[in-house]
């Protein structure tokens, strides 16, 4: 009998669907695997470049603030951290934030360009009106004498930062960031050359303010040279509540970290007079700055990555695990640095002038690393379409902060209204925490 021939099995009609999915399975993950890795790496060549932007910014800021300091007194620098304080006040709470709702819209953003400038030119100009008509008063609650006419002075600045080409949000789209470099170094460069002049004819508070407008001035001609775009008045309801649907959460979430990190100025500027002001806000500005020009080139590069990582949880855990790490090694660090030879620094850089600023510099220096940790948190929140929880924990701060400074200013002065919104973060911190553990 002969053997029976040996026939190969042939493959089961089951089998083949199941190695088709595994083969597209692995295909599907090698894809996500190459696009998270660009996406990294576009990451971090966006934040080199506005950490190089931030880095050589805040080389020229801190030799102009050196030099300024050594030429005009703490009182002129208490003037104009009043003006700048309204009006920055007034910009935040008439923000609409329409540009950030931009970043995020994935059709062409040409038709909102136009909607876009003029409802902020139309905001500047009312802002103007309202620093004219209400000069009088604020000076004195400022307590500035003669040197209420700064809230005049200071008019064109809303303006100038309103006229700027709004096809400038096309970089945070494509994560273009070099052109930051261009901007921020070109602006402040201007402040200081331009600034010293007028510092140096003045010899007051009107040399700050010509500094201020140099700057905002380059970077309107600089933004218009390198993106191109001939603005003009229109408006389109339809296209303002588009950007408004997004840009509303985020601007009131804004408008109460404004709160929270302003109210502390106000108060002492209000109890204290422009001269405690103007000590405090050096030491502010000393207390932050370096985790500060980090965070600001985190967000700047993380608002939109994190808006691409929404479904990637693994690669955004990664990611902000790794930015509160250089924030708290950078923070850390200074905070020591500080509290070791803070006297020595200010003594001298700025002069014995200034010695008053050093108690809530130390204290500034740990709000500064705190601050860090919950910009941060907000870029990612944002990142991922939830400005309305942001919201919760601005809210949050800004309440702890209206309740806790005015006391603790009156019983230790500058410093204790560091101590009021070092406060004010640590109660913020654990909700945010809360907040993003529940974003998936």
């Amino acid at each position: 009998m002969p053997p029976e021939p040996v026939t190969r099995a042939a493959p089961s009609v089951e089998a083949a669907p199941e190695m088709n999915a595994a083969d597209a399975s692995d295909r599907q993950e090698e894809t996500s695997l190459k696009l998270r890795e660009a996406l990294f790496k576009t990451f971090f060549t966006g934040l080199s470049w506005t950490a190089a932007a931030r880095g050589l910014t805040s080389i020229v800021t801190v030799a102009r603030y050196i030099v300024f300091v050594r030429l005009l007194k703490p009182f002129d620098f208490g003037v104009i951290a009043s003006a700048t304080l309204v009006c920055t006040a007034l910009s935040a709470v008439s923000d609409p934030r329409m540009g950030q709702a931009l970043i995020q819209q994935e059709d062409r953003i040409d038709p909102y360009l136009d909607t876009l400038f003029t409802t902020y030119l139309v905001r500047s100009l009312i802002i103007g009106l309202m620093l004219v008509v209400f000069s009088r008063p604020l000076g004195n609650f400022f307590h500035l004498g003669d040197a209420y006419t700064v809230f005049w002075a200071i008019v064109p600045l809303p303006i100038l930062q309103s006229i700027q080409s709004p096809r400038l949000i096309s970089l945070y789209r494509r994560l273009d960031f070099h052109f930051v470099t261009i901007l921020n170094v070109s602006e402040v460069a201007a402040s200081f050359i331009f600034g010293l002049m007028a510092v140096l004819y003045w010899r007051d508070w009107r040399g700050l303010v010509f500094s201020l407008l140099a700057g905002a001035v380059v970077r309107d001609v600089l933004t218009y040279w390198l993106f191109p775009h001939w603005p003009r008045l229109g408006f389109s309801m339809a296209h303002a509540r588009t950007m408004l649907s997004f840009g509303l959460w985020f601007s009131l979430g804004i408008l109460c970290d404004f709160i929270a990190k302003q109210l502390d100025n106000l108060t002492v500027g209000h109890l204290l007079g422009p001269g405690a002001l103007g000590n405090y806000q050096m030491a502010f500005r000393a207390g932050e700055m370096p985790v500060a020009e980090f965070t600001m080139s985190t967000s700047v590069v993380a608002f939109p990555m994190v808006a691409r990582l929404r479904k990637d949880r693994h690669a955004r855990v990664r990611l902000y695990w790794s930015l509160i790490g250089v924030v708290a090694a950078v923070g850390l660090g200074y905070a020591a640095f500080i509290f070791a030879f803070g006297r020595t620094v200010v003594l001298r850089l700025f002069g014995p002038a200034w010695i008053h600023a050093v108690p809530p510099l130390k204290v500034l220096c740990i709000y500064g690393l705190l601050q860090g940790i919950l910009v941060v948190g907000r870029s990612f929140l944002t990142g991922l379409g939830k400005p309305e929880r942001y919201v919760i924990v601005a809210a949050t701060r800004a309440a702890v902060l209206a309740i806790a400074i005015y006391p603790l200013t009156a019983w230790h002065g500058p410093t204790g209204a560091a101590a009021a919104g070092v406060i004010s973060i640590l109660v913020a911190l654990p909700i945010m925490a809360y907040l993003l553990q529940r974003t998936d």
